[in-house]
This record gives structure tokens, sequence and C-alpha cells, in this order.
């Protein structure tokens, strides 16, 4: 993970190209979705509740089969395994990306880290690396040349923004993810 969130082509030969790699990849993922599920529907047991997780999954799983059709149609088929396993390994490398962030923005600048403007560095950073190591692990694992590389990224970006406005369309008013994502602050919101 850290070799290729350092940009350091060899680490994806650390990556297992077998469905049981993918799956325990997948793992993490899926029990975090798991327990964020069981805090949603505990929270507010509702219909629109399961539509959260459910969209939560969606987001999940759906950058992996827009890669795989990518990877199909570009003849990668067999480098596909090995990518989203090192794809959904080296994601957790942006988190220590925003902690390391967080932390000298919090040395410099307690005050900037609580701030509207350091929320805005801090996601931007954070977004920015996200962009470039989806890129990277894309061009590396599929062995892609950058232009495709930059496709594939626009793919995945394209695919979960169409899931954000279809949820939107079918929901207004809804932001499925964000409630999803952050139950206790709309827990905390609702006392107050």
């Amino acid at each position: 993970m850290l070799l290729l969130g350092r940009g350091r082509a060899e680490g994806i030969a650390y990556f297992g190209g077998t469905r049981d790699s993918v799956l325990s990849a997948l793992a993490p993922r899926l029990a975090l979705w798991l327990v964020l599920g069981g805090l949603t529907i505990g929270y507010a047991p509702q219909a629109i509740s399961g539509v959260k997780v459910l969209f939560a999954l969606c987001l999940i799983l759906l950058p992996a089969v827009v890669t795989q059709a990518l990877a199909h149609h570009w003849k990668r088929e067999a480098l596909w395994l090995r990518y989203i396993t090192a794809t959904w390994w080296t994601d957790w490398v942006t988190l220590f990306v925003g902690l390391v962030v967080a932390l000298l923005m919090a040395l410099a600048s307690p005050r900037l880290l609580q701030s509207a403007m350091g929320a805005a560095i801090l996601n931007g950073v954070e977004f920015a690396y996200s962009l470039w190591l989806t890129w990277y692990v894309a061009r590396i694992g599929l062995l892609l040349r950058r232009g495709q590389a930059v496709v594939l990224v626009l793919a995945i970006l394209g695919s979960l923004g169409l899931l954000v406005l279809l949820t939107g369309l079918s929901s207004p008013g809804q932001r499925a993810w964000h409630e999803f994502l952050y139950p206790m602050l709309v827990q905390q919101g609702a006392a107050h």
C-alpha cells in the first residue's frame, strides 16, 4: 500500500490476483458498511434508511463494475483481479494522508483546522491525492497508457456522480451518502 501510495510501481507485486485476494480487500469495506448501515437503520428504522444503506453499497461496488468493464474493453481482464485488490487496499492510504495533513494543520494553526477553510484544504488535498492514486494504480495495475488511466478515473467519477444524481432525483431533499456516513452527526443535530 505504501509503495503504491508513494508512486512506486513495484508495490503492485505485493497484491494477489485471485478471487480470495479481492474478497480480502473488500471485507473491511463491507464490515464498515454493515456497521454504518446498522447505525443508520437503528437510528431511523424507516424505508429511506434502507435506501441509504443500499446506496452506500452501490458506491462501494460501482467503481469495481466500471473498471471491470473498461478492463474487458481494453483486453486487460487478466490483470483486473490484482488491480481491484490493490485499489481497494491502497484507498486506505488516502485516510493516512488526510491524518498527516490534519496533524500538520493542527501543529501550524489549530484554528485553521477547525475552520471552513481548513476543512476545504483538508478535503481538497484528500480528493486530489485520491484522484492521483486512482489514476496511478489503474495505470500500473492494468498496464494502461496515461490517457487510458485518465479515462478510467473520469468513468469512475462520472458513474458515481450519476448514481448520486439519480438518487437525488428519486429522493428529493435526501443526502443519502452524507447521512449514511455521519449518522451520529445527524443524531446530535436533531438533539439540539
